[in-house]
């Protein structure tokens, strides 16, 4: 009989710490949930590129190769716009240039718009850029990083495309070279005719040294 007692005993010793250290497991995972829960929202991700949020308008300030200010909701409603954000201040940026005026070629029948913003250059600083650089597409200087923090852009260089409906469709920073970009344009064009969001002619604006 006292063997069978203290068998049952060890039995019993054993239930209770197995069962107590299920506890400790279940409390701990809990415990580390929770912890996981808050830091993650206390660190969360980058954003993705394609936020599908609306854009907001060009700020204003001193334009280049047009004569007006452009707005995304007027002279550009309906246009696939391909914003470039740069301040020109390498030769690596040249590539850059290049790649947005490949775009333009191939889309030059197409209601796409190509701009860039001259970050961080004042009107005279972006009139040089633009002549030195021979630049035709339409410039606005932004000296205060204005527009920049307007699009949400943290770094340079950055890419914005922004699709029929006004809204940022894709965003891109220094690798944007390597994205072939000619389709994701081209996804927006088929978009926009799909649902009537396309403008019927492409905004070719006129000419000016600066506005």
């Amino acid at each position: 009989m006292l063997k069978n007692y203290a068998k049952d005993l060890i039995v019993s010793q054993y239930k209770r710490k197995q069962f107590k250290a299920t506890i400790l497991f279940v409390a701990g995972v809990v415990v580390f949930t929770v912890i996981a829960g808050f830091l993650f929202r206390q660190s969360p991700a980058r954003p993705p590129a394609g936020r599908m949020e609306i854009a907001s308008d060009f700020p204003a300030g001193t334009w280049f190769n047009v004569s007006e200010p452009l707005s995304l909701f007027m002279q550009l409603k309906g246009h696939v716009v391909v914003v470039l954000f740069n301040d020109f201040n390498t030769l690596a940026d040249l590539e850059d240039l290049s790649r947005l005026c490949s775009i333009d070629s191939t889309f030059s029948d197409k209601p796409v718009a190509c701009v860039i913003i001259s970050a961080g250059a004042d009107s005279a600083m972006a009139s040089s850029i633009v002549d030195q650089w021979q630049i035709h597409f339409p410039v606005l200087a932004d000296p205060d990083h204005e527009a920049m923090s307007s699009f949400g852009v943290r770094a340079l260089p950055a890419v914005l495309v922004i699709d029929t409906a006004s809204r940022i469709s894709s965003r891109y920073y220094e690798d944007w070279n390597l994205v072939r970009l000619e389709d994701v344009i081209q996804d927006l064009i088929s978009q926009g005719e799909a649902t009537k969001s396309l403008a019927s002619e492409k905004y070719i604006p006129e000419s000016t040294e600066s506005n």
